[in-house]
């Protein structure tokens, strides 16, 4: 395909057609590669080989679903703190947490590292977050999610600016695993397929079923909500994505209402509606994310979505730094 505003990145014409497909049309088969090999007229070992290229450059983290936290039963909350430049303390604690998936620097006036995390229930986040702003003297405040509108990072490697896949709404009550047969400990089974001709091998190995057993009941667990957003995850600053922002709005009306605006949006990766603890410390209850490859295009979706929903306020906050790069979601 010619036109790619993704220039500047080393990925041939057959890659990027490639991670074109695997993100945003993910095959429903419990062969997906030959499905796309097929696509793109090519054979499967070339598909696998690219894939396993990809993987080592890193550009490509994984292949595969992402697991509703709530269907484990967990809580989630973005963390916001004020470092008072002890951004490296901040930095270490998370890179030792293993439910920190999320941990930037930012360019927030006031809050600079934003981090989610998540616990068994939202007291314990609240201790948490107390916790490690009384060991480092520092203030923070807790935004917890009310209702997340969307959710799905994906990447437009043609037009260069970040597009949500068809999967991208996220069950707030999902059923347990447990009802369709799979221990909730066995879920991340199928965050990661194998990059091979039979990617569901594994699974069905571990699950005592075959194959086309195992890729149906994937899709079960998708359309319960249990499992989110298939396809491939990518690292987006790898494949050119340099710029990404998080972008909150005050609501000038009814909350509810500017967030379903900015979820009708394709370019809003994630959008959610938030409240903070302690109550009323901060405005801005809408956010949802952008990425780009310029900060051009960043600056025109963000332009767009303002003028088309209206916040009473926004501020644009930029990702500065990634503390804790390589972690897949």
């Amino acid at each position: 395909m010619a036109g790619s505003v993704v220039d500047e990145v080393s990925l041939s014409g057959f890659e990027k057609d490639l991670l074109m497909e695997l993100q945003y049309r993910f095959p429903r088969s419990h062969r997906p590669f030959h499905v796309v090999a097929e696509r793109l007229g090519a054979s499967v070992d070339e598909v696998v080989e690219a894939l396993a290229k990809l993987r080592r450059e890193k550009k490509l983290k994984r292949i595969g679903y992402y697991v509703n936290y709530r269907s484990k039963g967990l809580k989630a909350a973005l963390i916001a703190y004020r470092s008072e430049g002890k951004i490296g303390e901040l930095a270490a604690i998370y890179q030792r947490d293993p439910h920190a998936t999320h941990v930037y620097l930012r360019d927030h006036p006031v809050y600079d590292v934003w981090v989610v995390t998540k616990r068994p229930t939202m007291e314990e986040l609240v201790a948490h977050a107390k916790s490690v702003s009384e060991q480092l003297g520092i203030d923070y405040v807790i935004l917890y999610s009310v209702r997340t509108y969307k959710l799905s990072v994906k990447y437009d490697l043609y037009k260069g600016i970040s597009w949500a896949g068809e999967y991208s709404y996220v069950n707030p009550n999902p059923p347990s695993s447990l009802e369709y047969g799979v221990e909730p400990g066995k879920l991340n089974l199928f965050k990661s397929l194998e990059l091979s001709a039979n990617p569901y091998s594994r699974i069905a190995q571990s699950l005592g079923v075959s194959e086309e057993e195992a890729a149906a009941l994937a899709w079960r667990l998708l359309e319960a909500g249990i499992l989110g957003d298939p396809g491939a995850a990518l690292d987006g600053h790898r494949v050119g994505f340099v710029e990404n922002a998080m972008v909150v709005m005050e609501p000038a009306g009814v909350e509810e209402r500017l967030c379903e605006c900015v979820s009708s949006l394709p370019f809003a990766t994630h959008v959610v509606q938030r409240a903070s603890i302690p109550a009323g410390k901060w405005k801005h209850t809408c956010y949802f994310m952008v990425h780009a490859v310029n900060r051009r295009l960043m600056e025109e979706v963000i332009s767009e979505a303002v003028e088309r929903c209206g916040p009473k306020s926004y501020h644009v906050i930029r990702s500065i730094e990634d503390l804790k790069p390589g972690v897949v979601r």
